[in-house]
């Protein structure tokens, strides 16, 4: 298995589980651990990988944050369920629409989940694409310039 992949998998499944935990207290932040773990991810597959060029580190680096972006809107949806869930249950009282009690009918439940779902899925997105392009920053900034040959004047 290439080191992108296996580093992008082990940086998204790390990042499942912090964002998970970040986006049932916080959803709007789950983006900023999408970013970071796309960053470690790409630098780490820089390292790893040492590409021949700039751009090769780019590309390593963009593969694996994608990679850990895709496993984070996994933790972003289930940390978006666990909100909504906490705030269900706990009764607490928000600002804007309405939040169904346990009591309510199954539509209303579905509707509920449903919608908070596809709005963690989007947070998620947005994150996905944090995640793939800091690794294309980092595996870009972090592989070395590739010395240039010096030209022989006599084979002209």
């Amino acid at each position: 298995m290439k080191p992108r992949i296996k580093i992008g998998l082990i940086a998204g499944i790390i990042g499942l589980v912090l964002n998970a935990c970040v986006a049932t207290l916080v959803g709007l932040c789950g983006p900023a651990v999408a970013l970071l773990a796309g960053a470690v991810a790409g630098f780490l597959t820089a390292q790893q990988e040492k590409p021949s060029s700039k751009t090769e580190g780019a590309r390593a680096g963009a593969v694996a944050g994608a990679i850990t972006g895709g496993l984070v809107i996994v933790g972003q949806i289930i940390g978006g369920i666990g909100a909504l869930a906490l705030i269900q249950f706990s009764g607490i009282r928000i600002g804007f629409g309405s939040v169904p009690t346990p009591a309510d009918g199954v539509s209303s439940q579905v509707i509920y989940y449903l919608s908070g779902m596809a709005t963690a899925f989007c947070f998620g997105i947005v994150g996905a694409l944090l995640a793939a392009g800091a690794g294309a920053g980092t595996g870009y900034l972090t592989t070395p310039e590739q010395p240039v040959p010096p030209v022989d004047p006599a084979q002209g």
